[in-house]
């Protein structure tokens, strides 16, 4: 009897530590959000040339931060160029197609973002497409009122 309440007590367990840690990760990202756009054609070696703006929805609170931003796009095989993720206030160089990254913390998530792309010298022309982007955003903490005793 004792041998199939312990198995169950160790499931209750792992069951109960997976839901800390669920817990634990939705506390830290309040919200997310996803935009696409069409694909850009980086014509010129050495000129940048920017992709439409990638927006998030209305529901994303003014206040809110970015906490990571993931994104992915598509290249013709054997393209030489260099991409940006740029917010209004800053870009982050990108070092791969597909990613995720932290650089962009802290910059509000109600603002647009857009991809930079530079040909590299010597290169053809090449379309870069499936645009995407992935922002998880967190909620400022308000500051609570303090209560003063005796006065």
């Amino acid at each position: 009897m004792r041998a199939a309440w312990v198995p169950r007590l160790g499931a209750l367990a792992v069951l109960a530590a997976c839901a800390q840690w669920g817990m634990a990760d939705t506390a830290a990202v309040s919200g997310s959000w996803i935009a696409e756009t069409d694909g850009v054609r980086v014509a010129v070696p050495g000129r940048d040339t920017h992709s439409r703006p990638l927006a998030p929805g209305p529901g994303v609170p003014a206040r809110a931060q970015i906490s990571q931003v993931g994104w992915q796009y598509a290249t013709p095989p054997g393209t030489a160029y260099q991409a940006w993720l740029c917010h209004p206030q800053r870009c982050m160089r990108l070092g791969s197609s597909r990613g995720r990254s932290e650089a962009l913390a802290g910059l509000s998530a109600s603002e647009p973002l857009t991809f930079r792309f530079r040909l590299g010298a010597g290169s053809r022309p090449a379309q870069i497409s499936e645009l995407q982007v992935f922002v998880d955003y967190r909620r400022p903490v308000e500051a609570k009122a303090q209560k003063t005793v005796g006065q």
